[in-house]
């Protein structure tokens, strides 16, 4: 949850980045397939990119996923509901234009 002010931090970074981009960034460093110019960021290069989020260690299985064949005279198995597990991990991830750099496992607790 991002407060006003951080909103407003991040897409005056983003402003000043796009603009460096434009200004000092493209050149050309081959030719493709058909004739195309490859351009290259050489800004974009070295920024990188991090995010966070919950891993869940398992998850349960649902009821389609515990279905088995029975006999129809067979006696009907009871399902109980399932609860999600408690057991997460904070992830970290790195990336730069090249991709993935770091992945990042927080020690539970």
């Amino acid at each position: 949850m991002l407060s006003d002010e951080h909103k407003r931090q991040r897409v005056e970074i983003s402003q000043i980045l796009l603009h460096r981009c434009q200004q000092e960034c493209d050149e050309t460093v081959g030719v493709g397939p058909g004739g195309d110019h490859h351009a290259r960021n050489k800004l974009l290069e070295h920024l990188i990119t991090v995010d966070e989020t919950w891993l869940h260690l398992s998850a349960p299985k649902t009821k389609r996923d515990s279905m088995t064949w029975k006999h129809p005279s067979s006696p009907v198995t009871k399902k109980f509901k399932v609860q999600k597990l408690a057991t997460k991990v904070m992830a970290t991830v790195f990336w730069d234009s090249r991709g993935m750099i770091l992945l990042d496992i927080l020690p539970k607790r």
